[in-house]
């Protein structure tokens, strides 16, 4: 005689459910603990659970492109390689875009933050020294 708990856990096979009952239907915690009769930490629990091994997936996936195409590139980079040593300018053109993607791809370009906040005293103390520069080039 099978014994069941009324918080009983919902596991790997629900968490699936959990993860498209709150994306595609878009139901609350509490809705998906009332259709699949469990209670909502356990509902809670399978969705940090199967978000996590769909993210997980994916990394695996985009590991898995990323290598790909680095492969890929080596293939093509190798191959222009002696058309750049006779001195080929469209071959040069084509490597040094082929190591631009590259360089793309390992994340190598990474973007920078930059706070320029400019201010009213900021401006006021720049036209101040425009106007001193003035009066120095006058004298």
């Amino acid at each position: 005689m099978a014994w069941r708990q009324p918080h009983h856990d919902l596991g790997l096979t629900r968490q699936h459910e959990v993860v498209r009952l709150r994306t595609q239907e878009r139901l609350t915690f509490r809705q998906i603990g009332e259709r699949l009769e469990c209670d909502v930490k356990n509902v809670y629990q399978a969705w940090k659970r199967g978000v996590a091994e769909l993210a997980a997936q994916a990394a695996e996936a985009h590991g898995q492109y990323l290598g790909e195409q680095l492969a890929n590139l080596d293939i093509a980079i190798n191959s222009l390689m002696p058309q750049v040593i006779k001195g080929n300018v469209r071959a040069v053109e084509g490597l040094v875009k082929l190591f631009d993607h590259q360089a793309k791809l390992l994340g190598l370009y990474a973007p920078v933050k930059v706070n320029a906040t400019v201010t009213d005293e900021m401006t006021a103390r720049i036209k101040q020294l425009a106007d001193e520069i003035a009066q120095l080039e006058e004298t």
